[in-house]
């Protein structure tokens, strides 16, 4: 297993720069999720890390050894392509075993390492079939094996079930989850798809625009978005954020959004922390933290539905605020249709300002 350090990664390809002074540590036995938009940076950050690119600048060293000018070859990591990338020809044992008898390894210490790894990825009965009898979950199975079965320091994976279908993506979810538990191998994965970055990672890493943005556990990344990027990109449905005003002083200030007449209140000392940095900013808050109620109550005011989803186990509702819509998250049924009324409120302690020009989280500064 190893320790993976990216010191000040430059990375140019022309004139476009596409990773802008990278700094990351990746710790012995950790999985860690890069997550991002296409062309974040995060899939050239990985192939730098394993050496199928070249880094313009920068270090980046496996277990405190300097790796930026050596071959792929030579830096002991596996790689997991989207694509399947087996050898059609080939039976799954035989693919498996690619790796091993490229290094010359005898043939009764290659047999024991494929049949490890094929019952690890629960293969065992595939191992003579070719890969063209192979349902999509068990080709990236095969994969996954041929990468592992060397043992190698790290495994790199760059959105390895993104040609899977939705259920097949989450059992393979579960499958990954598992083997990097079993193995304790250093994983780095690259999506899109945050639903596989909360579920699989000890620690995702955020990148947008080929910047860094925020590396945390993924609970933290949920309910402390560093800015508003990170905000609007982690969650689903996505964080609600507004333009926000604040009326009243001595106590009774509220926070105002999509020119309401009433507004939320919120404790004095955050209101006046935000205030006092001068920013004009916006009021973020996820669905979750969006409160709905039949009937009136403290905090609460009126407002009407606008749009409703159900999706089985929740529905998300829609309430038309001013010229705003919250999106809220309910129970099954809550709202009946578009057009009630109901009573609207949010909870302080989940909501969050960004300052509208940097995008920074102003409650975290407090």
């Amino acid at each position: 297993m190893a320790q993976i350090d990216m010191r000040s990664i430059q990375k140019f390809f022309g004139s476009h720069q596409v990773l802008k002074d990278l700094n990351l540590t990746i710790e012995d036995g950790e999985f860690v999720v890069m997550l991002g938009q296409s062309g974040g940076g995060k899939t050239t950050a990985l192939r730098a890390i394993a050496g199928l690119e070249t880094v313009t600048s920068g270090q980046i060293l496996i277990d405190g050894v300097e790796m930026q000018d050596k071959k792929a070859a030579d830096r002991d990591i596996a790689f997991v392509f989207q694509s399947f990338s087996l050898y059609p020809h080939m039976t799954v044992r035989e693919n498996i075993s690619f790796p091993l008898r490229a290094v010359r390894m005898g043939a009764a210490e290659r047999e024991k390492a494929v049949n490890e790894v094929a019952e690890i990825l629960q293969i065992t009965n595939h191992l003579d079939s070719k890969p063209s009898g192979l349902s999509g979950g068990d080709m990236q199975r095969v994969a996954i094996g041929r990468a592992l079965v060397r043992r190698p320091k790290a495994l790199l994976m760059d959105e390895p079930l993104g040609v899977l279908d939705a259920k097949l993506r989450e059992q393979m979810r579960a499958e990954i989850k598992r083997l990097h538990i079993s193995r304790g191998s250093t994983s780095v994965y690259v999506t899109h798809d945050q639903v596989e970055a909360m579920s699989l990672a000890d620690r995702i890493v955020i990148l947008h625009d080929g910047v860094l943005q925020q590396v945390g556990p993924p609970d933290e990344v949920y309910l402390h978005p560093t800015n508003a990027f990170v905000a609007k990109f982690v969650g689903s449905p996505v964080m609600n954020i507004a333009d926000a005003a604040f009326q009243g002083s001595n106590g009774a200030s509220s926070v105002h959004i999509g020119g309401a007449e009433t507004g939320f209140h919120f404790p004095e000392g955050l209101i006046n922390h935000v205030r006092n940095t001068g920013a004009a900013v916006s009021l973020g808050v996820r669905p979750e933290a969006v409160l709905l109620s039949h009937t009136t109550a403290s905090g609460y005011f009126a407002a009407k539905t606008s749009n409703i989803e159900p999706l089985g186990s929740h529905d998300i509702v829609d309430v038309q605020v001013g010229n705003t819509v919250l999106r809220a998250r309910t129970e099954s049924g809550f709202v009946q249709g578009e057009g009630q009324d109901v009573f609207v409120n949010i909870d302080p302690a989940q909501a969050h300002f960004f300052d509208v020009t940097t995008g920074l989280n102003l409650k975290g500064a407090q």
